[in-house]
């Protein structure tokens, strides 16, 4: 049952103050009055307080997390008590409950005097109070998000766990408080009716924000898609939309924002005029206005299915296996299989990804691998490999980054084998190939989807499809894939810019399509730019100034641009290999080599161009890059004393003993 809870008495702030001996909790639904005694029971230690809210991304998140530590210590005398401020529905609390498989109480604190008392502003935050009502700990569950949005690479620190520990042990508590990351507790009750009238020229909901959320938010913030909450009415923006101010401004909403001279199909971030009306209108206490202001809004396109206007797909393709996600744990990285069994090739003029679980999957790199890599490719790293909750299952094979660029050789016409063609990220629909263009799916090959899956704090199953356009009349042009690699070896420890560069010059005519710009965790921003032959000035391509690993997009031009031959295509990346960047998969930072692996570092766009004639009939961009991953191989073999051979006792040269085929640093 969920009961109303209150506290009376001082509010306490610092870590080391007391709850003052008389504060009670009253239960009024239970018409009965507990003080703190009663709460932690004969043998109990301390009361973890737990601020939730069922609509918070990270409440959910975190609800799973925090029952298993609910169970891990209550027999030791730890209780956890939920509290719930910003919302007053006993049913959505149930069900809340019910979906994360929260045990625990849950109950009210609407006036925010529990919260006021314990000094939580941020949903989820714990703060653990002894029986001696001292405030022992209070900040996060642990340390996967040390910024909201920012996943920390690495295994999570079990902080509260921690301290725990450290209480039931006598001893000092190592790290007493944390900063929380995650919904704000501070957001205003519901503006009152007068609010408007007090201000008669400002934004109103329905003339000004609604067409605002319906450009920029609506199509991941909507049921049943990747965003964790809605923002279609006004209720919706009158409670969400502070925290969307917030990741605006920091720029991590829109995800993937760019900047660029030509003009892509990704939408536009939102500028300084936007923000401006967003404050105003939240400053001007959210009003709502007239439903009769509101502009004609097109509706919203279906992304549960395929995009209507290319009429229906000529091959569906069905995920062999359901993914299985459990309530928590890493991030997955899947190659999912699609077989094909074509003896022919299949010429393409779109591709879409379709998930059927749109929260989990947060993107996908879609492409073609030959039958004998993929069956390779799943006897090595198939199985469990990757997945870190015991409920994970799938098909497919671990994406380890060193499975996925050992490319077959290229056919003798110039044909690549192995390539990627088209992506997923929430919003986007189907790709799409100039008019006069296509893709070539080579005979003996099945579509592979390197996936990345997120959690969301309770069990999740995910089973996609992939719809493919045949284009039907031999194109004038053919799509290529060109990758334009960084040269260097290693990002030393300590640095904040470290510069890496690349360039490649199209050897014939060609029209630039789009880019799927690719570097690792410790990235901070890329450029991409182009010369063309006897200019000095250069075009920005695309400037992502702020990258973040977990969104690596497609971009598409709207139309494609024509360049000529010898035009030369550089891109240059920004490395901060700092304690000070979340990122860094490394705490003391440390070398950062150039390789595959997920915790080292590569600049690697992928440029699509649409040409006449393959514009890399032997490979060339991808030898290049790859040669400067053999050389960073070795020079790290030299540092980390990793040698694949040495000299045994009586002089012959062998394997050495710690060497590892399978260590894909190497």
């Amino acid at each position: 049952m969920v009961v109303g809870l209150c506290i009376a008495g001082a509010a306490v702030a610092a870590d080391t103050e007391a709850v003052p001996a008389g504060d009670t909790l009253v239960l009024p639904a239970a018409d009965v009055i507990q003080d703190f005694d009663a709460m932690l029971g004969r043998e109990g230690r301390a009361v973890c307080f737990a601020f939730l809210h069922p609509g918070c991304p990270l409440a959910q998140e975190y609800g799973p997390v925090l029952q298993d530590v609910a169970r891990r210590f209550a027999g030791a005398g730890i209780r956890f008590v939920g509290v719930v401020c910003e919302c007053d529905d006993p049913a959505e609390i149930a069900a809340y409950r019910r979906e994360f498989g929260i045990a625990f109480p849950i109950h009210l604190d609407t006036d925010f005097a529990l919260a006021e008392a314990l000094d939580a502003t941020t949903t989820p935050e714990v703060v653990l109070v002894d029986r001696d009502r001292q405030i022992r700990y209070a900040g996060r569950i642990d340390d996967r998000y040390k910024i909201r949005g920012v996943m920390t690479p690495g295994d999570a620190e079990p902080e509260l766990a921690n301290a725990i520990q450290d209480l039931l042990a006598g001893r000092e508590i190592r790290e007493p408080r944390t900063k929380a990351a995650g919904c704000p507790l501070d957001r205003p009750e519901r503006p009152v009716a007068q609010a408007a009238a007090a201000a008669p020229h400002a934004p109103t909901f329905f003339k000004d924000i609604l067409p605002f959320l319906h450009a920029q938010c609506q199509k991941c913030h909507s049921p049943n898609q990747a965003g964790p909450f809605n923002l279609l009415t006004h209720d919706d923006a009158v409670e969400w939309m502070e925290l969307a101010i917030e990741e605006i401004e920091a720029r991590r909403m829109p995800p993937a924002q760019i900047e660029s001279e030509l003009d892509y199909t990704w939408p536009k971030p939102p500028t300084a005029v936007d923000l401006a009306m967003l404050r105003e209108w939240v400053a001007t206490g959210k009003p709502a206005g007239n439903p009769a202001d509101t502009p004609q809004l097109l509706p919203l396109p279906d992304y549960s299915a395929f995009q209507e206007d290319l009429g229906p797909p000529d091959i569906v393709l069905e995920q062999p296996q359901p993914t299985q996600l459990g309530a928590h744990g890493n991030d997955v990285y899947r190659n999912i299989v699609f077989p094909l069994n074509r003896t022919a090739d299949l010429r393409l003029r779109a591709m879409q990804f379709l998930p059927r679980n749109r929260q989990v999957v947060h993107h996908a790199l879609i492409g073609h691998l030959p039958r004998e890599t993929v069956e390779q490719a799943i006897r090595e790293h198939g199985g469990r490999d990757g997945f870190s909750h015991p409920d994970d299952r799938g098909g497919g094979f671990q994406d380890s980054h060193g499975i996925g660029f050992r490319v077959p050789p290229i056919r003798d016409d110039g044909q690549p084998r192995a390539s990627f063609v088209s992506g997923f990220v929430p919003g986007v629909r189907a790709t799409v190939a100039p008019a006069d263009a296509s893709w070539v799916i080579p005979a003996g090959c099945d579509i592979t989807a390197q996936v990345h899956y997120v959690r969301t704090g309770k069990l999740e199953t995910d089973s996609s499809r992939i719809g493919i356009w045949l284009d039907k009349q031999p194109p004038r042009m053919v799509m290529n894939m060109i990758y334009l690699s960084g040269d260097f070896a290693v990002v030393p420890p300590g640095v904040t810019d470290f510069r890496v560069r690349g360039s490649y010059t199209l050897p014939q005519d060609a029209d630039f399509v789009g880019v799927v710009p690719h570097a690792h965790q410790l990235a901070r921003w890329i450029e991409l730019r182009a010369t063309l032959p006897g200019e000095k000035q250069s075009l920005l391509l695309l400037r992502v100034p702020q990258w973040d690993y977990n969104w690596q997009s497609p971009y598409n031009l709207k139309q494609p641009h024509r360049f000529p031959a010898g035009t030369r295509f550089d891109a240059e990346v920004s490395y901060d290999n700092s304690a000070a960047n979340p990122r860094n998969p490394f705490d003391p930072p440390q070398n950062v080599w150039h390789n595959e692996t997920i915790h080292d570092e590569m600049l690697l766009p992928m440029f699509m161009f649409a040409s006449e004639r393959p514009l890399d009939a032997k490979g060339e961009s991808f030898k290049r890059f790859f040669s400067t991953i053999v050389r960073s191989r070795l020079l790290r073999r030299l540092v980390d004393h990793q040698f694949k051979f040495a000299a045994d006792p009586e002089g012959n040269v062998v394997l050495s003993p710690n060497y590892d085929p399978d260590d894909h640093r190497y």
